[in-house]
């Protein structure tokens, strides 16, 4: 455990804005402010933190609140009970603390929901993190990484009435099983114990829209974020890269982002506040509860940000209205990244919500191979029992074919023996968010394990098993 966290108990259990805001259908903001990194001075980031949180506070024209990030900026940051120790005691329940599984055995994480509780800081988004900027595949696996779902379970069931925990989810994927994936693990967050969801950056309001849809079709009806980003030249040209897990950038619309930067600054810059408030108004009139704006960071963008999304909400009061003026600013430019283009409905955008089950766009997902087939039966005559056994029981056939790594508890028969510490982050109840286009993975040069999970379940006609079945950790 870290030391000299400052612990703050809060003697209000039952007061809880941000919760109450989800569940009134009260559209709100969160400014998402980054845990800063530990070679930063702390007593100048906690002086920039309470600035923001006052600025926050006097927002008057929507309700408003802080999202608060942990390792998502720098390699090594600072511990987020530490640096939200700068925030008053009495107004934490106004805020969103993201906390990662970056650097967490499953000890840490509980540790870390202990503080958080203590601190007062109820509202958590369990994320399972990114690789580290610029980390290589044999670094990201030399870290250990708290799966989002087992950090969702050990809040749900170690703090079940104290912690409100949400879930995120990347619906910015264009292949079917990529797509599949995602939602699948969105199911089993909520299934272990998630409230509420936030969706991750994107700029395709259609893929917004096609995840309310999916889940309301699954009569999931519970409060969502749409995470959104205020761009800067220099974050387009990170995500133009492929420099930030999960984000993509069609080339169509990198097109538009181009002939916006050849123009001065500040008409980028007009171009993006417009894009965040038509963005904005979408995404309340699609049915989420509020969104989370990442690039919004000082007092006085934040005053602006919130001067012009109440704007825009008064602007456009109808889906039908906003339809046309969110094709007529993008001049109905391709928002999915060639050459992928994959959405789970036809007629998204025909009506802000379908009145009947919307008609579902039924792909094919991938089959297996004929190599994957004997790989599977062959591993599955070996090690059907390997989750009862011993780690050293056949410890070097399953190093050979399966490149054990000798767990406490073996997951091999719930992952169709394919091993989960194979996957850089060893994530074994689904992908994370940060998977590139067609399926790589976000830091290895090959195919993410669970698109071959995926694949071999549907060929066992065990798909509900990735909604359904939650896997413990393996240490």
């Amino acid at each position: 455990m870290e030391s000299g966290i400052q612990l703050e108990m809060n003697f209000e259990p039952n007061r809880n804005r941000f919760r109450t805001r989800l569940g009134s259908g009260e559209f709100f903001l969160l400014f998402e402010i980054n845990t800063p990194s530990r070679q930063a001075d702390m007593k100048a980031a906690a002086e920039r933190l309470q600035e923001t949180e006052f600025a926050v506070s006097a927002i008057t024209a929507l309700p408003a609140g802080l999202a608060i990030t942990d390792k998502y900026t720098a390699a090594d940051t600072a511990h987020i009970c530490d640096f939200t120790a700068a925030l008053a005691p009495g107004e934490r329940d106004r805020h969103l603390y993201i906390l990662s599984g970056r650097d967490c055995t499953s000890r840490n994480m509980r540790d870390n929901l202990k503080l958080c509780h203590h601190a007062g800081m109820h509202n958590l988004l369990l994320v399972s993190g990114n690789a580290a900027p610029g980390e290589e595949s044999r670094q990201t696996a030399a870290r250990h990484y708290c799966d989002s779902v087992n950090a969702i379970h050990f809040a749900h069931t170690g703090y079940p009435e104290e912690l409100f925990v949400g879930g995120a989810v990347n619906p910015f994927k264009y292949t079917p099983d990529e797509l599949f994936g995602q939602y699948f693990k969105l199911v089993k967050k909520i299934n272990c114990g998630a409230e509420f969801f936030v969706a991750n950056f994107g700029w395709d309001m259609l893929k917004f829209q096609e995840l309310r849809w999916y889940l309301s079709n699954r009569g999931l009806n519970l409060p969502g974020i749409a995470r959104l980003m205020m761009l800067t030249p220099e974050k387009f040209e990170s995500i133009a890269a492929g420099k930030i897990p999960g984000i993509r950038i069609s080339p169509d619309f990198q097109i538009i982002l181009q002939n916006e930067l050849k123009y001065s600054f500040t008409q980028f810059e007009a171009a993006q506040w417009r894009r965040l408030q038509l963005q904005a108004a979408g995404c309340r009139l699609l049915g989420y509860n509020g969104i989370q704006i990442s690039g919004v960071e000082r007092p006085d963008k934040i005053r602006i940000a919130a001067a012009r999304i109440s704007e825009a909400l008064e602007e456009f009061q109808h889906f039908d209205d906003w339809s046309k003026a969110y094709h007529e600013h993008l001049a109905r430019a391709e928002m999915a990244p060639y050459p992928h283009r994959f959405y789970l409905f036809n007629k998204l955008f025909a009506s802000a919500h379908p009145e009947t089950a919307p008609p579902v766009n039924h792909a094919q997902l991938p089959t297996v191979s004929r190599w994957e087939r004997y790989y599977y039966e062959l591993s599955r005559f070996m090690f059907a029992h390997a989750g009862r056994q011993s780690p050293d029981e056949h410890y070097y056939a399953k190093r050979l074919l399966v490149g054990c790594s000798r767990c406490e508890r073996c997951r091999l028969p719930e992952t169709c023996f394919i091993c989960p510490n194979t996957c850089p982050k060893g994530l074994s109840n689904g992908p994370c968010g940060g998977s590139r286009p067609g399926g790589r993975c976000e830091v290895a040069e090959r195919e993410c394990i669970h698109q071959r999970i995926m694949r071999l379940n549907r060929w066992r006609n065990s798909l509900d098993q990735l909604e359904e079945h939650y896997i413990p950790p393996g240490n």
